[in-house]
């Protein structure tokens, strides 16, 4: 009994000692925003959304519910390799509006300027990323 208990504490110590790499520059932006966002087009406005690894790319962060669309809408950006406080949101529709901005982190604060294009108009954003402690 004990030689089958010894290689699975093993194992178990072995798991719980990994950790996520620090030279992953995603590590700063993943977690929970509030985003205050000023648009050209509808005003001030407040909202959650959630910033979490791409599992498809190291370099790539998934925007939740980026310009207010709508939780499960997702939106993808990438981290400079030169400066990796910069994001950059290549062109993407996501419903039916096409969206590219760029941002920088500064301080806990991702300052985004971005435009979206429906169509039939496009709106300029400034929008304020702070991340959310709750």
């Amino acid at each position: 009994m004990k030689s089958k208990i010894i290689p699975f504490i093993l194992l178990l110590s072995v798991v719980a000692c990994e950790k996520e790499s620090s030279d992953d520059l995603r590590n700063d932006f993943v977690g929970n925003w509030l985003v205050n966002e000023s648009s050209k087009l509808l005003g001030q406005r407040t909202y959650l959304v959630t910033l979490s690894k791409d599992s498809l790319s190291d370099a790539q962060i998934i925007i939740d519910n980026f310009y207010k669309i709508g939780e499960g809408e997702n939106v993808i950006s990438s981290i400079s390799t030169t400066e990796s406080n910069t994001i950059t949101i290549p062109g993407q529709n996501i419903k039916n509006n096409y969206i590219e901005g760029i941002g920088k982190l500064n301080n806990d604060i991702i300052e985004l300027n971005y435009f979206v294009n429906d169509g039939n108009s496009i709106d300029t954003v400034n929008a304020n990323y702070t991340r959310d402690n709750n």
